[in-house]
């Protein structure tokens, strides 16, 4: 299930937090990632759309996933794309900086085309 089709299901939780399974990295998403209004939660829904859930739980307030993001990553680290967005084109460098990233230190283009740059 990719963490789209599971936030489809769990559209009741406020916000998901999202683990790597193999780095400790911790990114959140938001229900409106799911309809996305903005060119961020446009680039956020199509990430969405890459990861694979590994593990999932859910609560009245909150829930959480662990996903393939790192896999993800490295799977497009010689896509054409990434050399031109990262100063350091290597798996380590970019899940050190992958939560500030995902927390807004980027711009929404930036962000757009990493998430276009997915395969």
């Amino acid at each position: 299930m990719t963490l789209y089709e599971f936030m489809l299901t769990h559209q009741d939780v406020y916000e998901l937090t999202v683990w790597d399974k193999d780095y400790d990295v911790e990114i959140y998403y938001y229900p409106n990632f799911v309809n996305p209004s903005n060119e961020w939660d446009e680039a956020m829904c199509k990430i969405a759309k890459k990861l694979t859930v590994v593990t999932g739980y859910w609560g009245w307030d909150k829930g959480g996933v662990t996903a393939n993001l790192s896999e993800v990553i490295e799977r497009n680290l010689n896509n054409g794309v990434f050399e031109d967005l990262f100063i350091e084109n290597d798996l380590n460098s970019i899940m050190r900086d992958i939560n500030a990233i995902f927390a807004g230190y980027v711009s929404e283009k930036w962000m757009n085309d990493f998430a276009k740059s997915l395969k």
